[in-house]
């Protein structure tokens, strides 16, 4: 069962800090989600395989002449946006998995 929250109107935060883990924890849980949904699945999907198609054409084309080098750069920019969509979603449910523990050790102080 997913723990994603979208309104945090209602919630008495002890701190700033505790909204803040609270709002990075949430956000960790809606990639989570995301990356599960059908959606998430096939963009992270495509993502994998414009990396592993800019490593075959990379090794195809020809770095000398005009066109190689403008394809390279072509190339580039499509495999660096891949990558920034796995990387971005990733840390935002790595740094979503601290917040938690943050949360949950606040939560344990309390009591």
């Amino acid at each position: 069962m997913s723990r994603v929250l979208h309104d945090y109107s209602n919630i008495d935060f002890i701190n700033d800090n505790e909204r803040q883990y609270f709002m990075e924890a949430n956000l960790g849980e809606q990639v989570r989600s995301f990356l599960n949904s059908p959606t998430g699945r096939y963009l992270h999907g495509r993502a994998k395989l414009e990396l592993e198609d800019a490593k075959t054409k990379l090794l195809e084309l020809d770095p000398y002449s005009s066109e190689g080098r403008a394809e390279h750069a072509k190339i580039k920019t499509n495999a660096w946006a891949a990558q920034n969509f796995i990387t971005w979603c990733s840390e935002a449910i790595i740094n979503g998995d601290a917040a938690a523990t943050q949360l949950d050790e606040i939560g344990n102080e309390e009591r």
